[in-house]
């Protein structure tokens, strides 16, 4: 059988790698320069993007229902309240400039309008792995946060550190499921791991966006 995770393991790293270097998601190369409106910045982007991935991954298990263990594994709701909590957090505190564009719903719709899947399903299953994928490094980022300032709002990345936990069966899921949904030949195998880098793609996009239009606000 195709090994689909170590594809997108190997076949996404550029696309990684490029996010991680990308404002404001290079704000975690170091702690030593934090700026709490940089990283409002950043749950502002993921925010957008968590709402995106979310309404798409719902669609399809609405006409995919053998894709709801999956979707159930995101924790959409929890993950989505956290960001809130976290972003309300931070507008009240002493440093913040208060001049971080809100995460509002034409900017989901906006960006979301760009992305085109010819498989909606391999798109539910790339946003997914991109979604619990970032959960993997969440423990980290959080420690740092802690240890940096215990004062940082991090309900954010607390959630998406138990989202983590669901990784290893969230795999075996996916991988179980594959012959069902007619993507477990290699075709289908690529057309995951492409609509995987559109989303990281879509990542990185939502992040200059937000500065740019950050910069025009200061």
């Amino acid at each position: 059988m195709h090994d689909l995770f170590l594809a997108l393991k190997q076949d996404t790293h550029d696309k990684h790698t490029q996010l991680e270097n990308t404002a404001p998601f290079s704000l975690f190369h170091s702690l030593s320069n934090f700026n709490i409106n940089t990283y409002a910045s950043v749950l502002s982007v993921m925010t957008i993007f968590h709402r995106i991935t979310a309404q798409h991954v719902s669609a399809t298990v609405s006409e995919t229902p053998t894709l709801t263990p999956i979707f159930d594994m995101l924790n959409t709701k929890k993950v989505a309240n956290s960001l809130k909590r976290d972003t309300h957090d931070i507008s009240k505190a002493a440093n913040c400039d208060g001049k971080n564009p809100s995460a509002n719903q034409s900017d989901t719709l906006q960006h979301a309008s760009k992305l085109t899947f010819t498989n909606t399903k391999s798109a539910a299953i790339a946003a997914s792995y991109v979604w619990l994928g970032s959960s993997m490094g969440a423990n980290i980022i959080l420690r740092r946060l802690a240890k940096h300032d215990e004062n940082i709002p991090t309900s954010y990345y607390a959630t998406m550190a138990d989202c983590a936990k669901a990784w290893v069966s969230f795999k075996k899921e996916v991988e179980d499921k594959l012959p069902q949904l007619g993507l477990n030949s290699q075709v289908g195998i690529d057309t995951i791991v492409d609509d995987a880098n559109a989303w990281f793609s879509l990542l990185i996009e939502l992040g200059q966006a937000h500065c740019s239009q950050k910069a025009e606000v200061q």
